[in-house]
């Protein structure tokens, strides 16, 4: 069985390892080895990646009681020097830890207890069984969170057997079998947890929750912690000072700049689209045509909604007339075809044989169809199908 050496320092980068067996499965190749720095994927914390002499480990998960390092090559048997990517775990190492004070302070002040945890690449979560948190809870528990911070309080770790576990003053019971390793955060936590872990709660940084939403019947919160957390500000930062820039207002006054713009903006887009109809209908009335006539366009690059918006206010105007319109767009060919409530015949009835100049579907009732696809007939060839249809439907 691998030796695991983050069990024994957490902060070990490097180890000089031997590889005892190697194979490949459904997921890729990997390698066994005879100790181990990597941490394998559990408890919510993902695995470690790094190299295994020149080749790089992908991830890290414990199968069949083995610790499986996938690498994006066959690793012969041997000896090698393998190294974590620190920064990634110590990344890991911040959120766990945080995680745990968190967790602790929602139950111990506000009983709300941990149901779930996933440490992602840009946020981490807890999950808490209550329906909802109000802002008042959320600042209270940062702030207390981060008071227990900075005491500065050692974070440790023991093995037990299971009954003796049973009668220690645990946060939940634990679930694994066999002996159970305890992380203890002094005067805040007691819990069984396989994960990694800073020394101290001073390396945890500061946490900072940064929204929450109902999921699963509770409540998950959204947190990032240490240097995670000092990026988000970081980002936070330049994004103000861009808006600052750009809307021409301070800080406290970006809500209000951003509210003036997006109603101005919403104005600006109603007064466009009454316009566009003026237009449209202008256009409408430039089509007029004598009852039991056929009126013909074809427009090219058009949108298909506009031209059947266009087609229905023509045909309103000329309640005794027929019409056609197509749209091209390299070869694409959609069309519309109408008539006026007081005009003979059936445009569905006419569908049939324009769909079959495409490739494609339509639809539509008595009064107005639409359809198109690819096609390589001119439109001539569909004015000229459609006046043949519209004389033997009418």
């Amino acid at each position: 069985m691998t030796k695991k050496l983050y069990y024994q320092d957490p902060e070990i980068k490097k180890a000089t390892v031997q590889v005892i067996g190697n194979g490949q499965n459904g997921i890729g190749f990997y390698a066994i080895l005879d100790q181990t720095c990597f941490y394998p994927e559990g408890g919510g914390q993902p695995g470690d990646i790094g190299k295994i002499g020149e080749i790089q480990v992908t991830d890290v998960q414990t199968e069949d009681g083995e610790i499986l390092h996938y690498t994006e090559a066959l690793i012969p048997y041997g000896q090698y020097e393998a190294e974590i990517d620190w920064k990634r775990r110590y990344d890991h190492m911040q959120q766990h830890a945080g995680q745990h004070v968190l967790s602790a302070v929602f139950d111990d002040f506000h009983q709300m207890k941990t149901t779930s945890f996933h440490l992602g690449e840009e946020r981490v979560s807890i999950d808490l069984n209550t329906p909802s948190i109000d802002e008042s809870t959320i600042k209270a528990v940062e702030k207390k969170a981060n008071d227990v911070i900075r005491r500065h309080l050692p974070i440790e770790t023991e093995w037990v057997a299971k009954e003796q576990a049973k009668e220690m003053n645990l946060r939940k019971p634990p679930a694994v079998e066999g002996d159970i390793r305890l992380v203890s955060i002094e005067g805040v936590d007691l819990n069984a947890c396989g994960g990694t872990h800073p020394k101290n709660t001073a390396e945890i940084g500061l946490i900072k929750l940064i929204a929450n939403e109902k999921a699963k019947g509770g409540t998950r919160v959204y947190f990032l912690c240490g240097d995670r957390a000092m990026s988000y500000f970081q980002l936070l930062a330049e994004t103000s000072d861009e808006l600052v820039k750009l809307l021409n207002a301070p800080v406290k006054e970006l809500g209000n700049a951003a509210s003036d713009l997006l109603k101005e903006k919403a104005a600006n887009e109603k007064k466009m689209k009454e316009l566009h109809q003026q237009l449209l209908e202008k256009e409408a009335e430039s089509l007029a045509s004598e009852a039991g006539t056929v009126i013909e366009q074809i427009f090219h690059g058009r949108p298909i909604k506009e031209v059947q918006q266009l087609a229905r206010l023509v045909i309103a105007q000329n309640p005794g007339a027929y019409l056609l319109f197509i749209s091209m767009e390299g070869e694409d060919v959609r069309f519309v075809g109408a008539k006026g409530e007081h005009a003979e015949g059936n445009m569905k009835a006419m569908l049939p044989e324009l769909l079959a100049l495409t490739d494609g579907k339509g639809g539509g009732n008595a009064g107005f169809v639409q359809g198109g696809g690819k096609s390589a007939a001119s439109p001539e060839v569909f004015l000229e199908t459609f006046r043949k249809a519209l004389k033997i439907t009418q």
